[in-house]
């Protein structure tokens, strides 16, 4: 016995499926619903979205259906990918959207989607009326729901990314829905088909598909819940983002990063409303101070534009902690982008702010912070100094995770100062402490910095032995920006070891990354490789055209060449020199001067 669509009828579909069941066992029924019969003997299936592949075959084949003209080919095939994910691979929207193709290319369609509800109508004319337009299937199964269950389908529309039970109570809790209630609420929105749960480790965290989400935040917005809603929601990501930040010292790499990696596009939302023109902006100045290590491990590029938003908000009745925190993470976002004068002036503004206030830790980190910048900077004696008195607080305060970095910023400084022996130990040190705290991608990054240091001291096989290794770890870790900054220094040190082709295969890779994560000086670093490798093929002309451009770009980011960099330059510089004469390579270099980023990027791809 089949019965189709029970969920309007769910109380009485239950009563006659029992009573069939009980007096006539041979009987079996095959009910299809949002949510199960819940009777003795019930086999649950619930019907999953279709898998990519499956639902670019039905939208292909719904396509052919509606205009004849349709195929699939390798221009339009990511364009109909994208409809295919971002529908859900729900199989009436795909139905509905190949509908368009009478009128609209996949490309068209697929920027047309956060309309989603007005693209996606004009279904077959015999079905249901529910069945003919998106939104009519979706109001059929939000009618059917209780007022507590509308209240907090809608509210979850606040979330990016999926949540948690916790995280759901503070956004959808009040005095009447605590969160056992909370939980028995969420419970039915999944039997319902509106939410979806993925277990997850020890854990579950919940998700709206895209449809449900948009569908949710027009009810949101309908409500007037939007205001109080999205101030619930940044307040419990501020809180979760502080907790993080107060544990990271203690916490080992894996577990910290666990913790924070689905929450992402959480914080980011939080940061959209907070800091846009509607939201609380204290909340939002006190988010992006809290997200420092977050924004060092996941992206210091787009971390850096939250936080200088923010640093723009801030007057004074802003609290003294949340702008040394503020100016700290400017500090580390601008380091890790190689802008090391930037970076010392805002440690230097964050020391200030942190001795104001008595926070012991934060003026050690910012000490940390400002030594290693001016170390990089060539003001060696002022920065070891500094470096010396963090390292002294960080021991003091047992912040390992610190110490391993102070340890770090000590080696740079002998180093420079061309004191191998002692970078080499100071080195070693902070790889073992890094270790010891279970900072697996600050001791990557570590034994990356001690390649450098040994292609300083002359012997570039040894540095390419460490990078690759420090490579391993840090794509283990899927450190992308790490990868970069390594891949970046192997092609350095493969340039001056002569072994070209290698060189370029680094180079070409650490320039993609390091476009994908706007890591800007490390993109211009590779350039001059690039263009060093042409230099190697005799391609003398383009060589200097690309230094030219590499010079006038670290200039306008006031960023300093690294040794490696430095180095090379010197060499290729020499090369040039004498082949061209000095005459034609200044002029070639006031060519390259004038180039757009893109012209360099694509004579860069010719090398």
């Amino acid at each position: 016995l089949i019965l189709d669509n029970c969920e309007h009828l769910i109380a009485q579909v239950r009563i006659v499926s029992a009573a069939i069941i009980q007096d006539a066992p041979q009987v079996h029924v095959l009910a299809t619903s949002r949510e199960g019969l819940n009777i003795r003997g019930e086999r649950v299936f619930r019907m999953p979205s279709l898998p990519t592949d499956a639902a670019v075959m039905l939208f292909t084949d719904r396509a052919l259906a509606a205009n004849v003209h349709f195929s699939l080919t390798e221009e339009n095939a990511p364009f109909v990918e994208e409809i295919c994910h971002r529908l859900d691979g729900i199989p009436l929207a795909l139905e509905l959207a190949a509908a368009r193709v009478k009128v609209l290319s996949p490309q068209q369609l697929a920027r047309k989607l956060d309309e989603r509800f007005r693209l996606l109508t004009g279904g077959d004319r015999s079905a249901l009326p529910r069945q003919q337009t998106m939104r009519a299937l979706i109001d059929w199964s939000y009618d059917l729901l209780s007022e507590d269950e509308r209240a907090v389908f809608r509210k979850l529309a606040i979330f990016a990314g999926g949540f948690t039970l916790e995280t759901a109570a503070a956004v959808c809790g009040d005095e009447r829905i605590d969160e056992m209630a909370l939980l028995d609420l969420l419970s039915s929105l999944v039997d319902k088909s509106l939410v979806q749960a993925d277990l997850q480790g020890g854990g579950t965290r919940y998700r709206l598909l895209e449809s449900m989400r948009q569908y949710a935040h027009e009810k949101l917005a309908e409500s007037g819940e939007g205001y109080t809603t999205a101030a619930a929601h940044a307040t419990a990501f501020v809180a979760l983002a502080e907790e993080l930040d107060r544990r990271y010292e203690n916490t080992p790499d894996a577990s910290w990063y666990a913790q924070l990696e689905p929450e992402i596009d959480n914080w980011r939302a939080a940061l959209e409303w907070t800091l846009g023109t509607e939201g609380d902006v204290r909340l939002g100045q006190q988010l992006a101070g809290a997200l420092n290590d977050v924004w060092s491990v996941v992206a210091p590029a787009e971390g850096r534009r939250w936080i200088r938003t923010a640093l723009e908000s801030v007057d004074a009745l802003t609290a003294p902690t949340v702008v040394a925190k503020l100016n700290l993470a400017e500090a580390y976002a601008d380091s890790l982008l190689g802008q090391h004068k930037a970076a010392d002036a805002a440690a230097q503004a964050a020391l200030a702010k942190y001795r104001e206030v008595g926070d012991e830790l934060g003026v050690a980190r910012a000490q940390r912070s400002s030594g290693r910048s001016l170390v990089l900077i060539g003001r060696v004696e002022e920065g070891e100094a500094i470096l010396h008195q963090a390292l002294l607080a960080a021991r003091t305060l047992r912040a390992p995770k610190l110490t391993g970095l102070t340890l770090e910023g000590l080696a740079h400084a002998r180093a420079y100062s061309e004191d191998v022996p002692a970078a080499r130990a100071y080195y070693q040190q902070a790889i073992a402490a890094s270790n010891a705290a279970g900072a697996e991608l600050q001791s990557a990054r570590t034994m990356s910095n001690l390649a450098e240091c040994e292609f300083r001291a002359g012997d570039a096989a040894t540095a390419v032995a460490l990078a690759r290794e420090a490579l391993l770890l840090r794509r283990t870790s899927n450190d992308i920006r790490g990868v970069a900054n390594t891949l970046c220094n192997i092609a350095g040190y493969l340039v001056a070891l002569h072994r070209v082709d290698e060189a370029r295969a680094a180079s070409r890779e650490a320039l993609e990354l390091a476009r994908d994560t706007q890591a800007e000086v490390l993109k211009i670093f590779t350039l001059q490789h690039l263009g060093a490798i042409a230099a190697c093929q005799s391609d003398y002309v383009r060589a200097g055209q690309l230094l030219g451009y590499v010079n006038v770009r670290l200039e306008g980011l006031q960023a300093m060449r690294e040794y490696t960099e430095q180095h090379e330059y010197e060499q290729v510089v020499a090369v040039l020199a004498d082949v061209l004469g000095k005459a034609e390579l200044q002029n070639l270099i006031n060519q390259g001067g004038e180039w757009s980023e893109d012209h360099a990027l694509s004579e860069a791809m010719l090398v």
